[in-house]
């Protein structure tokens, strides 16, 4: 895999250069970031979407962006956990790997994923070029991504992004971050918080750049595991809403509505789905576009004085409106001492379509909590119109006033 491989549209073999006018955006965290689509085509190359491989060589991006990970100059994006536990990390189990590799992926037509999606879109907005720095990797958790990391190398992967971004040798635009869900266990969740607080003022701080903007998916769902087995898997997806306002500039997207393929990870038609979110919110918190907003978040919730049976849930910064108007999927409320959802319809308001009612059958009382995408693998389906989706959110306490602000 030592060859570049030659796309439509792209330079003449030997070593491209970047166009100087190109904006930077580096593609980072575990699998759901590395590309791990499977079976379906992959997104069509553009001339104006550059990678900066694993070898560290610049070339028009072409899906899978990990198919060179066994030549990867650094072993923390060329060898897996499960690699290393089996003793296959050697030169020469890389380079066996290396020739079989890429034909694997595109047999299976595996390794998609949303950094090309976003490029495209994030491009056809700037008129730039757009270059994507690949720093991800799979099954990895916040504490192998600590600046402070003094562990064996092949999980250095803080110290290994940072070596790749000095050899760019460009100002970065932004960072685009999708990890988490292998810190839901074992109360990595409770530090989840921090670590992010402090891995990206680390960015910030060794890049030189105090206002680098920093763009994240909250975790979406999985069925691969059970919740005894992932206890802090909506705790993480609290801690990632409410990071948005701490890690300003920068901003969320939600992934919690995209199908997957497997357990845990997106088809790639969802991952292209979601890199197109990542460019509608960077195009409104970055470059400043007041033709969208960056999606539904939770901003109040009011009972109804006259319906104690019923709660009404405001959004802000919605594209219009949300949908679906009737079907509404994902809200619970329980009441204090119970395991039950009392929700028993759930629907878009039709004086403010962005506001959404749920209905249970008894007035709900003080202490209730309100959820939604509770659990591991729930269905969550509201979004507006701008494909952007409502974040998972809770428990939020229900009090006894008609209306209350939602804490950040």
């Amino acid at each position: 895999m030592s060859q570049i491989r030659p796309v439509a549209g792209s330079p003449p073999v030997g070593r491209p250069i970047i166009p100087p006018n190109a904006d930077i955006w580096v593609l980072a965290g575990q699998s759901n970031m590395a590309g791990s689509g499977f079976g379906e085509d992959y997104e069509t190359p553009d001339g104006n979407v550059w990678l900066f491989t694993l070898r560290d060589e610049w070339e028009v991006a072409r899906e899978p962006f990990v198919a060179d990970r066994y030549d990867a100059i650094d072993e923390a994006f060329a060898i897996m956990r499960g690699e290393r536990e089996k003793h296959l990390a050697d030169s020469e189990y890389r380079r066996n790997r290396s020739s079989a590799y890429f034909a694997e992926l595109l047999a299976t037509r595996s390794g998609g994923g949303l950094g090309l999606p976003f490029g495209k879109a994030i491009s056809s907005f700037t008129r730039r070029p757009t270059g994507l720095v690949f720093c991800a990797k799979g099954d990895t958790r916040m504490a192998e991504w600590d600046p402070d990391y003094m562990g064996p190398p092949f999980m250095a992967l803080y110290r290994a992004t940072i070596r790749r971004l000095r050899a760019v040798g460009r100002q970065v635009t932004g960072i685009l971050w999708f990890q988490g869900e292998s810190d839901t266990f074992g109360g990595q969740g409770n530090r989840y918080f921090d670590n992010m607080k402090r891995l990206v003022a680390a960015f910030r701080r060794d890049l030189a750049q105090p206002d680098l903007p920093f763009f994240y998916v909250q975790i979406s769902s999985t069925d691969q595991q059970t919740e005894e087995e992932l206890p802090e898997w909506n705790l993480v997806q609290e801690s990632q809403r409410r990071l948005e306002s701490l890690l300003t500039p920068g901003g969320m997207v939600s992934s919690i509505d995209l199908p997957r393929w497997d357990g845990i990870h997106l088809s790639t038609s969802a991952l292209g789905r979601l890199g197109r979110r990542l460019a509608t919110v960077a195009r409104r918190s970055l470059y400043g576009d007041r033709g969208v907003e960056i999606g539904p978040r939770l901003s109040f919730i009011e009972r109804e004085p006259n319906h104690p049976a019923r709660l009404r849930v405001r959004f802000s910064s919605v594209n219009r409106r949300l949908s679906p108007a009737e079907g509404v999927e994902g809200f619970s409320i329980y009441f204090p001492n119970e395991t039950q959802n009392r929700v028993r319809k759930t629907f878009i308001e039709q004086m403010d379509a962005t506001a959404v009612v749920m209905q249970t059958d008894e007035p709900i009382p003080t202490g209730s909590t309100l959820w939604y995408g509770k659990g591991l693998n729930p269905s969550c389906n509201l979004v507006d119109a701008a494909d952007l989706a409502a974040p998972v959110f809770g428990p939020c306490e229900i009090l006894p006033e008609s209306g209350f602000a939602v804490g950040k």
